[in-house]
């Protein structure tokens, strides 16, 4: 009877776990499926409380707040907290749970010291053969801990790791997530801890590495089973299907190198794809992949050749020649958009040919949609643009003033046209010579580590280049700052990838997405701490200028980040320049000083906040709650992601999710808006969007050196509108001058008169057409997508 009972539970797992590789579902729904406003999916259990604020509990559970507008979704590894009505985009749907967890016994204490705050981590061993680990922590008072830990259950998702008995036996439920756990550490951990002459056992192994994503190491435990247990002999179907995920995972990457531009690489990883061993649908679609790559270049040729030919027929072929070859070297998937009136209509013989090829070399120059069929102007569009683009690049004041007179007689040099060149031109600047390291492609040092502090901050940063760097492409970039201990090459390592000589190439998630990573050296020598200056935020801002200078970062997606100290000062400088980012990444930041006030702001500039929710004493919640809780609210796209048990860490596991944020389409930098709310409180935060105010009142700056001895510690706020009839109002700024930077938006039209009021003072503004600060503005700020066409000064 017992015999039979294990054959029929062999028999059903055999049926679960083809159910589970063929239909990729199990039975269980505990959890819930979150879908937000941002785009972003987040799944786990729900829970709401009135606040943020730790402190703010006991006050809830006395019924003195009755509101629960924050939501919590925990999964497990972390507890995320969003304003539910804010943020949540429907109601939650039931999922089904993730594979049951298997479990392990440890010798945990039934009593002991809680570890209720940690500080950083000092160092930590491998984990044994048994799960167990010993980690070595900072103490709340600064004294080192040792610690015997071991894992108590683990599942697709997490471990539970717990403190183990010991001399000093401590209780501690801390979660890791199962991607930061090595292969061969889980295998050697369940070889033991299992019963490995148990098929049954096995196969729950198989189990866990499936729901884990882990297919290859799923194979070879099945293989393994196959091999030693002959009743496993019919699970080779399996070992097919297994196999077939894994290759739609390999298939999957491929898609994603060639969506992120880097097409040369998705074109090994298919032409070297294991198709004899795949099924028919998994081939097809391994085909249509490589047909969409190869497609796109035909077609490139094609257009290319098909202009060629058409020109030649010209009488002014000759003057068109340079721009010819520019576009057969540069035409591809990436720019392939521009000739999107060419591809319509360069064949239709309605069109006179002259006509046609004006519009591929607009298209060209200005990009999709220029409908300009005029050859003549077309061509001067071409000496417009070379004149810009040295006008970009040009350090001498005399040379400037040269190209803007000779632009002057040009019949395309108008502010429309050059407006739309500026996004499509090549970075005016080249790389100094040596900042190439000498054998990391694609990776520059700009810079001396050392600053002279007497003079201003000059641009000091090391960049990464995803693979295949095209600079006719536009990429996102995120501006990572190290923490004070750390340095600039750190944050490239931890975004892109640590460099393998191996491969001669980095596999990290910046790498994978296509993102520029920028990591300024933002600190001076022996600094301790962050200290909300206006100089360390003028680090930062003059090496991302450069970097837009010199590499195809896109403007619309730059996004800050930070670790520790590194951290607080993204928090900081997001929300001090709130027109310069598409999001906020703070990772273990600390906020003091002026955050706690610049919190008006935070609708204009998502905000991403990781942390270990026993980091430090108090923990986060009750030393940090109240400021956390003013930039969750409900009109703010805001996320806290707290992992359970932590303490001070970079949590690197928390990186997919992270990538998953900033790839939202939901997450590119804002429009100007017509109505300015924000605030400010230092000098150097002065700059928001199209209103810069001039020098801060005294008796509103404060310097961040003398916080604790300000007498009056407030942000003032800034406030202006467009309104009807193109008039702009300055209504509140703690400024006696102002300057207005103009460029055609939402109800504001240049070629009509603009009004600017401010009290009794109102000043009529009438665009001339001039282009000096278009280009100007362009060469200053760097910023090629929103370069402002005038400036007017009140008064």
């Amino acid at each position: 009877m017992d015999r039979l009972k294990m054959e029929l539970r062999r028999k059903f797992v055999f049926t679960c776990l083809g159910w589970l590789i063929a239909l990729g579902v199990s039975p269980a729904s505990a959890e819930q499926l979150f879908q937000l406003r941002n785009g972003l999916t987040l799944r786990g259990t729900k829970a709401e409380i009135a606040s943020l604020n730790a402190n703010a509990f006991s006050a809830a559970a006395a019924g003195e707040i009755k509101l629960s507008p924050i939501w919590i979704v925990d999964d497990g590894l972390t507890r995320i907290y969003f304003h539910g009505k804010g943020m949540a985009a429907a109601e939650p749907v039931d999922v089904r749970d993730i594979e049951q967890s298997i479990e392990f016994w440890q010798p945990t204490p039934l009593g002991g010291k809680e570890i209720s705050a940690i500080g950083s981590i000092l160092g930590v061993s491998p984990f044994n053969e048994f799960g167990r680990r010993v980690m070595t922590v900072r103490g709340v008072d600064g004294t080192p801990i040792r610690l015997v830990q071991g894992i108590t259950e683990i599942n697709g998702r997490y471990a539970r790791v717990e403190g183990l008995k010991g001399e000093t036996s401590y209780v501690w439920d801390m979660r890791l997530a199962t991607s930061s756990l090595k292969s061969d550490e889980l295998k050697a951990i369940f070889r033991r801890r299992l019963d490995w002459d148990s098929l049954d056992q096995r196969l729950q192994a198989v189990r866990f590495f499936m729901e884990a994503g882990r297919h290859g190491d799923a194979i070879d435990i099945l293989r393994e089973a196959i091999d030693t247990f002959p009743e496993a002999a019919k699970m080779q179907r399996q070992v097919v299907a297994l196999t077939e995920r894994q290759a739609t995972q390999l298939l999957d990457e491929a898609k994603l190198r060639a969506a992120s531009g880097q097409e040369t690489l998705a074109l090994e990883i298919l032409e070297k794809f294991p198709v004899d061993l795949l099924g028919r649908v998994t081939r097809l679609q391994v085909e249509d992949a490589t047909e969409k790559i190869l497609g796109t270049q035909r077609q490139s040729a094609s257009l290319v050749a098909q202009l060629e030919t058409q020109i030649a027929q010209l009488n002014r072929a000759q003057e068109l020649q340079p721009i010819l070859a520019e576009i057969k070297a540069g035409l591809s998937s990436s720019t392939l958009a521009r000739m999107s009136d060419y591809i319509r209509l360069g064949t239709s013989e309605a069109v006179p040919l002259e006509n046609r090829v004006a519009l591929a070399v607009a298209g060209w120059l200005l990009g999709s949609g220029s409908g300009e069929q005029n050859l003549t102007v077309t061509i001067s569009l071409v000496k417009v643009r070379d004149l810009v683009a040295e006008y970009l690049a040009s350090s001498d004041p005399a040379r400037r003033q040269a190209i803007l007179a000779e632009m002057r007689n040009l019949e395309g040099a108008q502010a429309e046209y050059i407006d739309r060149m500026l996004p499509l031109l090549s970075p005016p600047l080249d790389w100094p010579e040596g900042s190439q390291h000498e054998s990391i492609p694609g990776l520059h040092w700009v810079g001396d580590e050392s600053e002279q502090l007497d003079q201003p901050p000059v641009p000091r940063y090391a960049i990464q280049l995803p693979p295949d760097y095209n600079p006719l492409r536009e990429y996102p970039c995120i501006l990572s700052l190290h923490p004070v201990r750390g340095t600039p090459m750190s944050e490239i390592d931890w975004w892109s990838g640590v460099y393998s000589e191996e491969i001669q190439a980095r596999l990290g998630h910046a790498s994978r997405y296509g993102f520029i990573v920028v990591a300024p050296l933002w600190t001076r020598a022996s600094q301790g701490e962050y200290e909300y200056t206006s100089r360390e935020h003028e680090r930062v801002l003059v090496s991302l200028r450069d970097a837009m200078r010199r590499s195809s970062i896109d403007a619309d997606r730059v996004f800050i980040a930070g670790h520790g100290e590194g951290g607080a000062a993204a928090w900081d400088i997001a929300y001090s320049h709130p027109d310069l980012w598409a999001g906020m990444i703070s990772i273990s930041g600390e906020p003091a000083k002026t955050i706690a006030h610049y919190h008006p702001n935070a609708p204009y500039v998502p905000m991403y906040l990781v942390m270990g929710e026993r980091d430090g004493a108090p923990t986060p919640l009750v030393r940090n709650g109240p400021v956390m809780d003013d930039y969750v609210k409900f009109k703010s796209d805001a996320m806290v992601v707290m992992y359970r048990g932590r303490g001070r860490e970079f949590f690197y596991e928390e990186i997919h999710r992270l990538f998953d944020w900033m790839r939202l389409p939901a997450h590119v930098r804002k429009e100007a808006p017509t109505a300015i709310d924000t605030v400010t409180m230092r000098e150097g935060d002065n700059f928001f969007w199209w209103l810069e105010l001039g020098p801060i009142k005294p008796d509103v700056a404060i310097d961040p050196l003398m916080w604790d001895q300000a007498e009056r510690v407030r942000a003032a706020p800034v406030s202006a509108s467009i309104g009807t009839d193109n008039q702009i109002r300055v209504n509140q700024a703690p400024a006696e001058q102002f300057s207005l930077w103009l460029r055609p938006m939402r109800d504001l039209d240049l070629n009509k008169p603009v009004t600017i009021r401010y009290r009794s003072r109102r000043v009529l503004f009438e665009f001339d057409g001039a282009v000096e600060t278009l280009l100007e503005d362009a060469r200053r700020r760097a910023d090629r997508k929103r370069a402002y066409w005038a400036v007017v000064t009140v008064p």
